[in-house]
């Protein structure tokens, strides 16, 4: 049956396994009320927020830190002492996913759609997780945006929440063509729920989350000002060629995609665990008399090669 498929169908496909292998399911992808036979944290590696106030053990990788062992034959003597290796550093699993989008002064709210799945330890035989697919809204009223997050309960959650905050961008965007009164806001869906003893700790977990964010208006483009006072050619030059080209949202702890439409405006935005791109696929201007083919030139190698014998 692959033989009959596109290519950019099994590329497709193979993400769509990869992200059911490292994240889980999602609202079009997977089954809905899996269950696994094993703690969904051990089952997934990414996706997923703890508890904030959970303990450290509970929220570190304890698998971060492993290493592969020493591989090849025995050095010399000389090379037997190795410097001393440094002390490894715990990893800690998130528990806050954030996005900021850049809105105008006439944006008065937002929309945000939180996802996941809650998992529940079935402890009749055979023991086993059970899934339940979450989904729930919150209207975020920008007039009442500040500088210092606001925190609002995301409905039916058990203790998941919704932060934001609103900032100036300054004089300093405004020389990239950004309006002096935009604001840079910026959304977290926070794990707040209450830490669940060890043998139910991913109970208090919230897996496979994801944020839609959508706009009353079009969001506005943020533009690079790393190159803004650059004299670098090269630097200028990409200013140039991508001038029309703006990243719409920024994540936290979390990668993100803009939805564009036909005009290139965007008003929604949305995480993703695993981030994708399209690549337009470039093909050289014909050239008289000039093969650009490798293995063309290879042929034309053999030849001469041939010839000179």
């Amino acid at each position: 049956m692959l033989e009959e498929l596109k290519s950019v169908e099994v590329r497709s496909r193979l993400v769509d396994a990869l992200r059911l292998d490292l994240v889980g399911p999602s609202e079009n992808l997977g089954d809905a009320k899996e269950a696994l036979p094993q703690s969904p944290s051990r089952w997934y590696l990414t996706g997923f927020l703890v508890p904030l106030d959970a303990a450290p053990e509970d929220k570190s990788d304890e698998t971060a830190n492993d290493e592969l062992d020493d591989a090849g034959e025995p050095g010399s003597a000389e090379d037997e002492d190795l410097p001393e290796k440094p002390a490894a550093r715990a990893r800690y699993f998130p528990s806050s996913i954030g996005v900021s989008v850049l809105v105008p002064a006439s944006a008065k709210t937002l929309k945000v759609r939180a996802s996941w799945g809650d998992y529940r330890l079935r402890t009749e035989p055979p023991e086993q997780w059970d899934r339940t697919a979450r989904q729930e809204a919150v209207p975020i009223e920008l007039s009442k945006a500040s500088e210092k997050p606001v925190e609002k309960e995301i409905p039916n959650s058990n203790g998941l929440k919704i932060a934001y905050l609103a900032r100036a961008v300054g004089m300093l965007a405004a020389d990239a063509g950004v309006p002096v009164d935009a604001r840079t806001v910026s959304v977290f869906l926070v794990n707040r729920r209450t830490p669940q003893p060890d043998v139910k700790k991913d109970e208090a977990f919230a897996f496979q989350v994801h944020l839609e964010i959508t706009g009353d208006t079009d969001f506005l483009p943020r533009p690079d000002l790393r190159s803004l006072a650059s004299g670098e050619w090269d630097e200028r030059v990409s200013d140039l060629q991508y001038r029309d080209i703006g990243e719409y949202s920024v994540g936290h702890n979390v990668a993100t995609d803009a939805v564009l439409d036909g005009k290139r405006c965007c008003n929604v935005v949305q995480t993703c665990w695993i981030p994708q791109a399209e690549v337009e696929r470039v093909e050289p201007a014909p050239i008289k008399d000039v093969e650009l083919r490798m293995d063309a030139l290879a042929t034309l190698k053999d030849v001469a090669e041939a010839n000179a014998s």
